[in-house]
């Protein structure tokens, strides 16, 4: 694993991510997304004589804390003695691990690594005969209760890590037009999770703890994409609500005098077809393409979850505000079309 990358590792979110969150307003033109859209809005401005306004900021409620989130855990305990008893079948390794240092603040995504070990190598010491009956016993009682708090153990993973918990926080950036990248990855990782999350349900210890969830977590960290993905649904969504909002304040008999064709008609058609067809529109369906593959995995793998309902209203109800407000602008402009008809 990259050394720069650890669930661990990363800054700390700070009190604004824990307070009521804001959808960035973007500036300047070194987003490539905004800075397509912000030319198709000022070209239809300067064409209607209209000072187009940027949208205003968008609530964003913030996601239930980690500390609303976290299930308390009884630890089990082993003495000195036992454990070393238990270097007969191997377990002894583990289990100093857990005993270690940095076994004491291991990371949602370890702490979920080592129980999953833990169940699949402590079944061989349960038959081994030089395991003390007494120990076996102490063992077997051990796993059936690591196996009843494998559940909260998923949960503090899914609810807790910081990697996971930053891909569900808007950022800073939309998703670059004409660009997939980070798409295949973000899907192989969450399948990969998927089928951790089915190994559990099943209790098949030994598929399970042969995943590493936090090569799943690098590969989403890196990708970014699920975080871009909802600021790019977001935003689109607000900025083209705005946009209409104000189309829709146009006397259209500013564009064509008495119901009869113009230039400027012919001006705006030529936007139509070279910037919003060509380049917005485009975008958007490139944002739903990712939104289409990347969401259900999501919606599926925080099913139950207290994370569910947040994520919910992030992605899937931002993507039908943004087809409202696309089929809302293509009436605009048919409007238009119906308005200044070529002879």
């Amino acid at each position: 694993m990259a050394k720069f990358y650890s669930s661990n590792r990363q800054q700390p979110f700070t009190k604004a991510h824990i307070l009521v969150a804001v959808v960035f307003v973007l500036s300047g033109c070194s987003d490539p997304a905004l800075s397509l859209m912000n030319d198709y809005a000022a070209r239809l401005g300067r064409t209607l004589a209209l000072e187009i306004q940027d949208p205003a900021p968008l609530d964003l409620q913030p996601l239930p804390s980690i500390t609303e989130t976290r299930a308390k855990i009884v630890e089990s305990r082993i003495t000195m003695v036992e454990l070393v008893a238990t270097r007969a079948c191997g377990l002894d390794l583990l289990l100093g691990e857990r005993n270690s240092s940095l076994g004491k603040v291991m990371s949602p995504s370890q702490r979920l690594k080592y129980e999953l070990e833990f169940l699949k190598q402590v079944q061989p010491c349960l038959t081994n005969p030089d395991i003390a009956p007494e120990l076996q016993q102490k063992l077997s009682g051990l796993a059936l209760e690591k196996t009843a708090q494998i559940d909260q153990h998923w949960r503090n993973f899914l609810q807790q890590d910081e990697t996971l918990r930053q891909q569900l926080h808007p950022s800073r950036s939309l998703s670059a037009p004409n660009s997939v990248a980070g798409v295949v990855e973000t899907m192989q990782a969450l399948h990969s999770l998927l089928g951790l999350k089915q190994h559990i349900l099943e209790q098949n210890w030994q598929k399970a703890s042969q995943i590493d969830p936090e090569l799943a977590l690098e590969a989403l960290y890196k990708a970014n994409t699920l975080s871009q993905m909802q600021q790019s649904l977001r935003f689109s969504q607000n900025w083209l609500q705005s946009l209409n909002q104000q189309l829709e304040q146009v006397d259209l008999n500013l564009i064509c005098p008495a119901a009869k064709h113009s230039g400027k008609a012919d001006i705006l058609n030529t936007i139509l077809l070279q910037y919003f067809i060509a380049k917005v529109q485009v975008y958007f369906a490139q944002t739903d393409g990712a939104y289409q593959q990347l969401y259900p995995l999501l919606q599926q793998l925080y099913q139950g979850t207290a994370l569910s309902h947040s994520i919910q209203q992030r992605l899937e109800a931002s993507n039908t505000a943004l087809k409202a407000e696309l089929k809302r602008h293509v009436s605009w402009w048919k409007a238009v079309q119906q308005h200044c008809p070529k002879t």
